[in-house]
C-alpha cells in the first residue's frame, strides 16, 4: 500500500436539508475505526457553493465524502471545485440535475405553510414524503420527525433556497475520477431514483445499490446494510 493510501482515512459526512448529524449515526459508528469521521456545520451558508467552500476550508487536505440528498448536491460541488482532494465519494438519494419547476413550487408551498403557522402539517408531510410506508425500521420515522422539528424556520428557508438555486452538475460528472458509490431507496421519488442511476451511468466504474422497502433516507431506514456497503466501499477506495 502506498504512503498516500495510508492517509486516506478522513471521511466528511454531509447531511441533507432538515437533517442533523443523527442522519448518519449508524454509519459514523460503523466505519470508525478505521476511518476518522467529520461533520462540518454549513447551516449558515446561503448556497450550495458556499456549503462546499466551507467544507473545503475546514476539511483535511485529502478526504472522502458521504452526502445524502442536499448533502449530495454539496458533495458534487466539492468534486467539481477540488477533485484532487477527494479520494472517494458516496452519494445517497441525490441527483446531478438542477431544480425542476415542480420542486420549486413545492418548496414555496412548504415555506408558506411554515410561515402561516402550519408547522406540524409541514412536518407530517415531509416525514410521509421521505420515509417509505414499507420501511422495516421502527425508529426511522420518529428519528426523522425529531430532526425536522429541531430546525429553525431560518435554517429551513436557507436550505430550501440553496437547493432551489443549485447548479446543474451533469456536465461535471465526466470529470469525476475518484471511486464513487451511489445508494438509493427503491420507494423514493422517481427524481431521486433516476438521479442516482443517471450519475452511476455517467461515471465509469461507479457502484450503485438500490434498496427495497426504503424511501429517501437509507441511512436510517436501511441503516445496517447502508453502513456495511459504505464501509466496504471506503475500505476499497482508500487503497486506490
Amino acid at each position: 500500500m502506498s504512503s498516500e493510501a495510508n492517509t486516506n482515512k478522513s471521511v466528511v459526512f454531509i447531511p441533507g436539508a432538515l437533517c442533523s448529524e443523527k442522519i448518519f449515526s449508524d454509519q459514523v459508528v460503523g466505519i470508525n475505526p478505521p476511518f476518522k469521521t467529520l461533520l462540518i456545520n454549513t447551516e449558515q451558508s446561503e448556497t450550495i457553493t458556499e456549503m462546499a467552500e466551507t467544507i473545503l476550508a475546514q476539511a483535511p487536505l485529502r478526504f472522502a465524502l458521504v452526502g445524502i440528498s442536499m448533502g449530495g448536491y454539496v458533495a458534487l460541488e466539492v468534486l467539481r471545485i477540488a477533485p484532487e482532494r477527494i479520494w472517494g465519494a458516496a452519494l445517497i438519494s441525490t441527483s446531478a440535475r438542477a431544480e425542476m419547476p415542480t420542486q420549486s413550487e413545492e418548496r414555496k408551498r412548504w415555506i408558506e405553510r411554515i410561515e402561516s403557522g402550519l408547522y406540524e402539517d409541514f412536518v407530517d408531510e415531509i416525514v410521509d414524503d421521505c420515509i417509505s410506508n414499507r420501511s422495516t425500521s421502527k425508529d426511522a420515522r420518529e428519528c426523522f420527525r425529531e430532526m425536522v422539528k429541531a430546525q429553525s424556520v431560518d435554517t429551513i428557508s436557507r436550505q430550501m433556497s440553496a437547493c432551489a438555486m443549485r447548479p446543474d452538475f451533469k456536465e461535471s460528472l465526466n470529470d469525476i475520477r475518484c471511486p464513487l458509490l451511489l445508494i438509493g431507496g427503491g420507494d423514493d421519488s422517481e427524481f431521486f431514483i433516476n438521479g442516482v442511476r443517471e450519475i452511476s451511468a455517467s461515471v465509469i466504474g461507479s457502484e450503485i445499490l438500490i434498496l427495497p422497502n426504503c424511501g429517501h433516507l437509507p441511512t436510517i431506514e436501511s441503516a445496517k446494510i447502508t453502513t456495511k456497503t459504505l464501509k466496504k466501499f471506503l475500505l476499497k477506495a482508500s487503497k486506490c
